[in-house]
């Protein structure tokens, strides 16, 4: 939990946190250095599978702290850049890190270790990091004003090497143990030649989750412009915009309240729809600008509960067999469209206007609950 939310801090809120220094510094339009967030995740995407796949044999007490280092290395690498490509370098190869660090390995080494009971473990640790940013943006900003965005940067470095690397190396041989410990068969991989992407349900599955985060993406990565053209107020438009944070980890407690007794499958349903409402209210708010309150919750609400519920559910279709593939490749289709999605809906916004982006995020999640309710039971 502290190490997922240390790191998640680190080479993921950091970007967002530092991108408008980033650009002050170099002279880069925001396309310029957007993009390169865009090409971390694009990796990190590519790499989830591969990472899944190590997990599967065992490998995350090896994973887990060589992927921490490679995060300090890149860290370290982002003080010293002077280009554009070195700054897209370097963010390529954090996008790598954050393949063998960030939720998706982690929620594959904590299902192998406890299969169906993998579930709290999960809301545990999402309910605790969902407060990386509200440890990124506080502190880079301090750090930023008194000694400038490099000091920053060390000042993240310095908390991975204390706290994350030898936590991570901590749990990750933990939980491989409590793997080990589990029925060999029930850990074993499948004899078969089927890849993951034709087991029956990835498609569904994969393509529900992928619609849901390019609605969610475009949203996030146009806040601010989106509301300002909707005539909301500076003032309400950002604490809109910091009451998401909060509405996560409250729709993460409710759901950690309920436990196992709600169905995983039904509940992301109603998160999928929750999305949908959200993306609505948004367009109400150009009438009664109050309401971004109420798109602010829903949609905090929708991607806490999502994000733990994207694990469980693709344990429930895919099995146990391969998990860590498995989410891999659930994972990866998810955050292609978060890497498609600011530049999606810069284009869309520029053609259609605001109220064509809108329409998308709303049928973007619906699709993606039409494609859930066929999966295979």
């Amino acid at each position: 939990m502290v190490a997922e939310t240390v790191i998640w801090a680190a080479i993921f809120y950091s970007f967002p946190a530092l991108v408008l220094h980033w650009q002050a510094e170099f002279g880069w339009s925001a396309t310029q250095a957007m993009g390169a967030f865009s090409l971390a995740l694009a990796v990190q995407g590519l790499a989830a599978p591969h990472v899944g796949r190590l997990i599967d044999g065992g490998r995350a007490g090896l994973g887990f702290p060589l992927g921490t280092l490679g995060a300090l290395a890149g860290l370290a690498a982002l003080t010293q850049v002077a280009t554009l490509w070195q700054f897209y370098a370097v963010w390529a190869w954090l996008g790598l890190m954050m393949g063998f660090t960030l939720y998706d390995a982690t929620f594959s080494v904590v299902t192998r270790a406890r299969g169906a009971s993998a579930r709290a473990g999960i809301t545990g640790i999402t309910l605790v990091a969902g407060f990386a940013s509200t440890l990124a943006y506080p502190l880079t900003a301090f750090v930023t004003a008194t000694d400038g965005w490099r000091a920053a940067v060390w000042v993240l470095a310095a908390l991975v090497l204390l706290l994350v690397l030898p936590l991570v190396r901590f749990a990750a041989i933990r939980l491989e143990q409590e793997a080990q410990a589990r029925t060999p068969v029930a850990l074993a991989p499948q004899g078969t030649t089927i890849t993951v992407m034709q087991r029956p349900g990835f498609w569904q599955l994969a393509g529900g989750f992928a619609l849901t985060a390019l609605g969610s993406a475009i949203l996030l990565s146009h806040l601010l412009p989106l509301m300002a053209a909707l005539g909301v107020p500076d003032g309400l438009a950002i604490f809109a915009a910091s009451t998401i944070g909060p509405a996560q980890v409250a729709g993460r407690i409710v759901l950690t309240l309920a436990g196992a007794r709600i169905a995983a499958r039904a509940v992301a349903l109603g998160a999928f729809f929750l999305l949908a409402t959200a993306s609505l209210a948004m367009g109400a708010a150009a009438a009664l600008p109050a309401i971004v309150l109420v798109f602010a919750v829903a949609q905090g609400v929708g991607n806490g509960v999502i994000s733990i519920l994207r694990p469980v559910v693709t344990r429930e279709v895919m099995g146990e067999h391969g998990y860590g593939e498995s989410a891999g490749a659930v994972a990866r289709l998810s955050l292609f469209a978060f890497a498609l999605a600011p530049g999606l809906g810069a284009v869309l916004a520029d053609l259609a206007g605001y109220g064509a982006v809108l329409a998308l995020c709303v049928a973007a999640p619906l699709a993606g609950a039409a494609l859930l309710k066929r999966l295979p039971e």
